[in-house]
């Protein structure tokens, strides 16, 4: 570049307006290079931050479902929410049927891990969340949304640098996922239902 303006200047001062011109262009598109380059920098060197919501939903312990939401760097990406028709359990054991649905989703190592996984419930659903995540070998920190008896969320649980953090986010991926939940129940319901 530095050479590049040299060469424009000497083109001037000798009346060659056309190479100078020439080598203004030159240096235009190398600083739109570079420009683009530290823009793609900037957009590397920021991670997201993913968050993985999990629950699960039954009526009286039948047609359990389980499901994952997403919410990268606040908003739902719903490209990325799964369902999962629990296999294992035949009761209303949440805490068992979310053990299946995490077991099933880390199986899935070609999926983006979460900076955060969030779970529906209270110190029951995160040690079984714990348990699951040592045997996977993965150190990925956990919240909980503590409900009240109108099922509306009175505390998170669990890392509190999260959850303080990032509570709107957290809260959000956690209705999300409690709404897709009651929905798949239903349908499955609705299905099974049919004569």
């Amino acid at each position: 570049m530095r050479n590049l303006k040299k060469e424009m200047l000497a083109y001037s001062k000798t009346n060659e307006f056309e190479k100078a011109g020439e080598i203004k262009r030159q240096i235009f598109a190398l600083q739109h290079i570079n420009d683009v380059a530290l823009l793609k920098q900037e957009n590397f060197s920021r991670p997201t931050l993913r968050i993985e919501a999990y629950d699960i939903a039954h009526m009286g312990g039948e047609n359990i479902v389980g499901v994952m939401t997403v919410v990268s760097d606040g908003e739902v990406n719903k490209n990325e929410y799964r369902k999962f028709k629990i296999k294992t359990q035949k009761n209303a054991n949440d805490t068992g049927a979310l053990k299946e649905v995490l077991e099933r989703r880390l199986a899935h190592t070609e999926w983006t891990f979460p900076n955060l996984i969030v779970v529906d419930g209270g110190v029951a659903q995160i040690n079984v969340a714990k348990k699951i995540l040592t045997r996977f070998n993965l150190v990925t920190p956990i919240a909980s949304v503590l409900k009240d008896e109108r099922h509306k969320p009175k505390a998170i649980m669990g890392d509190e640098r999260f959850g303080l953090k990032y509570k709107k986010e957290i809260l959000l991926a956690n209705s999300e996922a409690h709404r897709f939940a009651i929905t798949y129940h239903k349908k499955m319901r609705n299905k099974n239902f049919l004569p």
